[in-house]
């Protein structure tokens, strides 16, 4: 894996994954393997950065955030099964599309976001790492303790207090 440098050069690909890096409805997605197997949630999110970048590339001054929000939910909700009940999709999508302009301005306005990015807890993309999702260690760590615990004709399994 390379080194991730986020300077005037970087490709705004690159900011808008340090965003998703710092938003947390991705990352618990992400970590409790809602979008699949790592490999496909990393086309996933990819494709999902593509997309916004390409649609911000398209409108230019004319974009629209709600048109980012909406792409979000779509994926989060098809592509995570994720509903959001927040309006944490259109506040990042607000901040992509004002660092947008902000990064297209000039270089003064890409020192202006590098400096904005630099207060985030992470500073480099979202990447998926490829662990085994949390839902499957739990399978795994309650298949030894069912043993001890009778189940139920309805498949519910009777845990008691200690």
């Amino acid at each position: 894996m390379s080194v991730f440098m986020l300077n005037e050069d970087t490709n705004f690909e690159h900011v808008i994954g340090v965003l998703f890096n710092n938003w947390t409805a991705l990352k618990l997605a992400v970590e409790h393997g809602m979008g699949g197997s790592s490999e496909v949630m990393q086309f996933k999110i990819s494709d999902l950065i593509q997309n916004i970048h390409e649609c911000l590339h398209k409108s230019g001054d004319n974009m629209c955030w709600t048109i980012i929000s909406d792409i979000i939910e779509d994926v989060m909700d098809v592509g995570f099964d994720v509903v959001l009940e927040d309006a944490s999709a259109d506040d990042l999508s607000k901040h992509i599309c004002k660092l947008y302009c902000d990064w297209n301005q000039s270089v003064e306005g890409r020192k202006k976001v590098i400096d904005e990015l630099k207060n985030l807890p992470v500073l480099i993309p979202i990447q998926v790492v490829p662990v085994r999702p949390i839902r499957e260690k739990q399978k795994m760590d309650n298949s030894s303790s069912e043993e001890s615990e009778p189940s139920c004709d309805d498949g519910w399994t009777v845990v008691k207090h200690k």
